[in-house]
């Protein structure tokens, strides 16, 4: 089935099958549209739709969207158009944005995508924090702290998942991801202010791939900590670029992001299918 998606989309799914994030009867291909849904770790369940390529036919793509969500039987979805400043998926992407909403997708959030190059100022560390490997913690008490994370949070898809499955079992589903993201041991921390836990970074081999603070900490910047802290993490193992996003209402994260050097660089727009 792979053989049938052009390079490079080919090329990509071969290495996610690979790391056991897609499979063969993963991917649809009907007509000129074809696509594959992408796990974030190996054993998860698919939460995106991955490589779609709706082709010139809107009414076909959304077909094939219809029919793959059957044959898959999930519950939930999620879609992405990753697009520059100013561009608009209804304009820019009409194919696509049409062929998802005669699906049934609606799109619910719309994202910044940051970046910070190589060359530009390493953010301070303050100083105010010690730093604990999450890989050496107790499993339990990590959840913990992404339990407490979600509580308040801006977060989009978190208060979502929490609002639907539990706060617990978000946590102990972002627990999984970001324990098997692409990282040194010692990348994702938590940071403490004498021993009270204040928040977390997890960067991983490309990203900042998740950064929170817990609800009795926020309000003292510690957001800026954590940040630098995974900033200087990926910039001295040599990383010319790294990525993160966070959703546009996010004004605190985005700001953060904003003070520690990242620039906007474009814009997501997320998209939602589930049951109910």
């Amino acid at each position: 089935m792979f053989d049938q998606f052009p390079e490079p989309g080919r090329s990509q799914l071969a290495a996610a099958f690979d790391e056991g994030r897609t499979r063969p009867e993963w991917c649809f291909v009907e007509g000129q549209a074809r696509l594959a849904f992408w796990a974030p770790f190996a054993g998860s369940e698919p939460v995106i739709i991955w490589q779609f390529d709706p082709g010139p036919d809107p009414a076909a793509a959304a077909e094939l969207l219809r029919s793959s969500l059957r044959t898959m039987g999930l519950s939930k979805i999620i879609h992405d158009i990753s697009l520059k400043p100013g561009l608009s998926p209804v304009v820019d992407r009409a194919v696509e944005h049409e062929a998802l909403s005669l699906a049934g997708f609606a799109m619910e959030v719309e994202r910044l995508v940051l970046e910070w190059v190589a060359g530009s100022d390493i953010p301070p560390d303050p100083g105010r924090l010690t730093y604990r490997p999450a890989r050496r913690m107790n499993q339990a008490e990590v959840i913990d702290i992404l339990i407490r994370i979600s509580d308040g949070s801006l977060d989009y898809d978190t208060q979502i998942e929490v609002a639907t499955a539990g706060a617990e079992r978000e946590a102990r589903w972002m627990y999984d991801d970001l324990m098997n993201r692409k990282a040194k041991p010692d990348w994702f921390v938590i940071g403490y202010l004498g021993d009270s836990p204040v928040g977390l970074v997890a960067p991983d081999d490309h990203s900042i791939a998740y950064i929170g603070v817990v609800p009795e900490h926020r309000g003292h910047g510690y957001v800026n900590d954590l940040l630098a802290r995974g900033t200087r993490t990926l910039a001295e193992a040599g990383l010319q670029r790294i990525v993160a996003a966070t959703d546009v209402a996010n004004v605190p994260t985005a700001d953060a992001f904003m003070r520690a050097g990242y620039a906007e660089v474009g814009r997501l727009f997320r998209y939602y299918w589930r049951t109910s």
